[in-house]
């Protein structure tokens, strides 16, 4: 074992020096992602050629709006018919679907290597890509360009498919040089149209100023019970063989009160506007697709067949992202390795079905909470449509607050890891 040589001076100067740097490395990738986070702004910016800006992109109804939320909130910048249009959707719908895929036993996905499993995720990523971007550039308002006009729909496809996967390039850079991966690409698109949006809905809504001060009065207390839920945990007290002592107290196992967070509002989100782009699509191509018709106008926000497919999706993403996050096969096994126990429970399938059953339950009280705050109040829309982005704000919210979460786990990770010092 290694051990302190010198005085407390030596061993201030050291702690000083450990000091500097930790906040050189924080510096270092806050600048990082400042960087990655202007490419993005600067690109999001930047407009397709050939299309006219002085017209709406429209794919009928709720459609347009709701594919621009979803797009932003995925880092994409649709309403401003940019080379980011689609943001970083395929990928996020590829990685929540292979991730879906992957937790059960049955495909043996856990057996294949990584670069192969990377590999397939690539190829799904651009398969949804193609579609997503195909469906886009179909409807764009184009200039009178005399240019064949699928040589113009063939370019706007492969800029788009360009654009998503620098997007995805850059959130891989940030994710080794900076703060947050892709959830930072993410959150900035929120903030770049949240507050536009929120004035829009206000302006919309038409409150009165009791009726604002009434809804400010609500906001907070929301946000209030949305931070607390966020940050509470269930905790497991964990054992291990040989250790008696008082530092046992600290060995516990977390389980969140919401176990999924945010994300799976955010997945649903861009889940179930995988259909529509594909029905958009067929739509394009074949006008007269009565089926095609019908299920797209099903699928506009604010009608019921959507209402119920988005919460029936939250539901399902809300056990998926809980027993992804908290894998009780995994935990067991860890801790047989670790000789860890829980007690007056045996090791190995008894300890699985003792944390698989609180689970499912606070994944019961976790998909409740979002339906409650995410998908309750899309309600408004049976009685008016315009308050579409009105009604967005508490499940955008929600998905804002996970992402911060995120973040700042990340940071309180790398200051953990400051406290561990060589010993030589």
């Amino acid at each position: 074992m290694g051990s302190f040589q010198g005085g407390p001076k030596e061993y201030l100067q050291g702690e000083s020096g450990s000091k500097m740097r930790f906040q050189s490395q924080i510096s270092r990738r806050f600048f990082w992602t400042i960087l990655f986070v202007f490419l993005y702004v600067l690109g999001s910016k930047i407009a397709l050629p050939f299309v006219d800006l002085g017209k709406a992109l429209n794919f009928g109804g709720n459609t347009t709006t709701a594919l621009q939320l979803t797009s932003s909130v995925m880092g994409g910048n649709l309403r401003g018919m940019s080379i980011f249009s689609i943001g970083l959707s395929p990928w996020m719908s590829s990685m929540i679907l292979w991730r879906m895929f992957s937790v059960s036993k049955y495909f043996n996905l856990d057996k294949v290597a990584n670069a192969i499993v990377e590999r397939r995720k690539m190829y799904l990523t651009f398969l949804l890509s193609v579609v997503q971007s195909l469906a886009i550039a179909l409807y764009l308002p184009m200039k009178e360009t005399g240019l064949p006009s699928m040589a113009v729909v063939l370019l706007h496809t492969l800029i788009l498919i360009a654009g998503s996967y620098f997007l995805i390039w850059l959130a891989d850079l940030n994710a080794t040089q900076g703060f947050g991966g892709p959830v930072v690409i993410m959150m900035t698109g929120m903030v770049l149209y949240l507050p536009q949006d929120i004035m829009d809905a206000l302006e919309v809504a038409g409150l009165s100023t009791y009726g604002l001060a009434l809804l400010g009065l609500g906001a907070l207390l929301f946000i209030y019970l949305a931070v607390i839920v966020e940050y509470a945990k269930y905790r497991i007290p964990i054992n291990k063989i040989g250790i008696h002592n008082r530092l046992e107290s600290y060995s516990y196992l977390d389980i969140k009160l919401n176990p999924a967070g945010g994300m799976p509002i955010m997945y649903a989100m861009n889940l179930v506007a995988v259909p529509q782009y594909l029905l958009l699509l067929v739509l394009a191509i074949d006008p007269q697709a009565s089926w095609a018709r019908s299920a797209t106008q099903g699928l506009n926000m604010g009608e019921v067949p959507w209402f119920i497919l988005y919460c029936v999706v939250i539901v399902l993403l809300a056990f998926a992202f809980a027993f992804i996050n908290v894998n009780p096969s995994d935990i067991s096994e860890k801790m047989i390795k670790n000789s860890e126990y829980i007690s007056r429970v045996y090791p190995g399938r008894e300890t699985r079905l003792y944390i698989q059953e609180r689970l499912w339950c606070f994944a019961l009280v976790g998909a409740i909470y979002l339906l409650l705050f995410a998908a309750l109040p899309l309600v408004l829309l049976f009685w008016d449509q315009n308050l579409l982005r009105l009604s967005m704000l508490p499940g955008l919210f929600m998905i804002f607050n996970g992402m911060i979460y995120t973040i700042r786990e990340e940071i309180k990770a790398m200051r953990v890891n400051r406290q561990y010092t060589k010993l030589f």
